[in-house]
């Protein structure tokens, strides 16, 4: 039997072929960047990467994180609320490729202008770690968007209007402030759809607009439905609320949902019909309450109604006047039986009344789901010790639009001994998948190829 020799100089060069290829085989993260990569509070904005060299794709990963970290001493980094959930990375199985987030709001609540570092980490299955990272600055000084009192031109994108912020007792006699302020939404219709379409008016809950709003909205257009992001807090100067829920009362986003009605209802590419309002926590009472009569007469466009209420763990600690004079429009409210800020044993009396009047009334509780179980994230549930928790007060409305606490008598206050801090917040995939198809079935939304 004859060996063949291989002379020196092909072994050498063979070696200098294979090296290459296995550099190149080596998990890489790169490109990184947001766009733009300068934003104002509550903009829109994409961010993504490419990678190769990662067996299986995101897929197949360990672990993923997006951590992000204010310049200036002390600071900590903290994990993003922009981490992609592990339902997200199911679709990326190639060993290379780009990750590309979906159209986004963020904004980085109690923080000044200024600029904010974000570190991308992937952990792969064999335990290799993988990083990069790029900047983000946030500025001050951002104009307004453009005001819009009809929607006749069918535009897209930022749309500002004009609304007023009553107090709660001014918003229940039906007393209109002189003073306005301008605010806006984000809107933007159904991919591929020619015909008139449905449309959500969503309402976010005290950390304003944000990435679990975002998502909503994506799935929601994906279904064949237009979305409308109302932003109740950018334009009054209001970044956050969970701690202080005084700076605006709940009631008058319900103000600031049926101003968007009577917009999106002059739009010639949305069905004035077929207009919902969705909301979440804080949100969630001007997606339940817009549905009382009392409250449409007072506040509501004339010739337009929503065509759906649908509310995501509102509180309801407040006895209205007249609250089970209702539409006939469907109401569904979604609550987790873990929620400590709007707990289901609140809600659940005020629905069962409502389906004794006759109205069009369901609550579906998820076991074990906490507040915010829809938000977008695979961190496990986490106590926040200093957000407002309402959730032992039981206040009713008297005439004259006054509120007061039930038991002691005491005109409303968030300095009521009711009132007290810390909760817990939690995602939950399997109930946010579940109400997200209770949505979309309950509004009937197809999407564009099915026509």
């Amino acid at each position: 039997m004859k060996i063949a020799l291989i002379p020196r100089a092909a072994i050498l060069s063979i070696c200098l072929v294979v090296a290459p290829l296995a550099a190149e085989a080596q998990p890489t993260l790169e490109q990184l960047r947001f766009d733009p990569p300068q934003l104002c509070f509550r903009d829109t904005f994409r961010w993504g990467f490419s990678y190769r060299g990662i067996p299986g794709g995101l897929a197949a990963v360990r672990d993923f994180e997006l951590s992000g970290r204010w310049d200036g001493p002390g600071e900590q980094s903290i994990r993003s609320l922009l981490t992609p959930t592990r339902d997200d990375l199911q679709r990326y199985t190639a060993d290379e490729g780009r990750f590309e987030s979906h159209l986004l709001h963020w904004g980085a609540p109690r923080k000044p202008p200024g600029e904010i570092r974000y570190m991308l980490r992937v952990v792969l299955a064999d335990g290799r770690e993988v990083t990069s990272a790029t900047s983000v600055r946030y500025v001050d000084g951002c104009p307004p968007p453009t005001l819009h009192t009809t929607l006749a031109a069918a535009p897209t994108g930022r749309i500002g209007f004009r609304t007023t912020t009553p107090t709660g007792s001014e918003f229940l006699q039906g007393i209109r402030p002189a003073v306005s302020q301008l605010i806006w939404g984000d809107l933007e219709l159904p991919p591929g759809r020619i015909d008139r379409s449905p449309a959500v008016i969503i309402v976010h809950g005290s950390g304003g607009v944000s990435p679990r709003e975002d998502r909503w909205a994506a799935e929601l257009r994906q279904a064949g439905a237009a979305t409308f992001l109302l932003d109740s807090f950018t334009g009054r100067g209001i970044a956050f609320s969970g701690e202080d829920q005084a700076q605006l009362n709940s009631l008058a986003m319900m103000g600031d949902a049926y101003r968007a009605l009577e917009l999106l209802a002059t739009h010639p590419r949305i069905d004035p019909a077929r207009i919902a309002v969705m909301g979440f926590s804080k949100g969630g009472v001007a997606a339940l309450y817009s549905g009382m009569t009392r409250f449409q007469r007072l506040y509501g466009p004339a010739g337009a109604r929503f065509s759906h209420h649908i509310a995501f763990y509102p509180p309801c600690f407040i006895t209205y006047i007249g609250d089970e004079a209702v539409t006939d429009r469907p109401i569904r409210v979604f609550i987790g039986t873990a929620d400590e800020f709007a707990p289901v044993e609140r809600c659940r009396p005020y629905v069962e009344r409502l389906r004794r009047a006759g109205a069009d009334a369901q609550l579906t509780a998820y076991p074990g789901a906490h507040h915010q179980f829809d938000r977008p994230s695979d961190a496990p549930p986490r106590h926040f010790p200093r957000e407002q928790n309402v959730s032992r007060c039981f206040w009713e409305e008297r005439p004259e639009g006054q509120v007061v606490n039930r038991d002691s008598g005491q005109p409303f206050s968030l300095d009521d001994p009711c009132v007290f801090r810390g909760g817990t917040f939690g995602s939950d995939g399997a109930a946010y998948r579940a109400g997200r198809d209770a949505v979309k079935a309950l509004l009937g939304a197809e999407p564009p190829s099915s026509r």
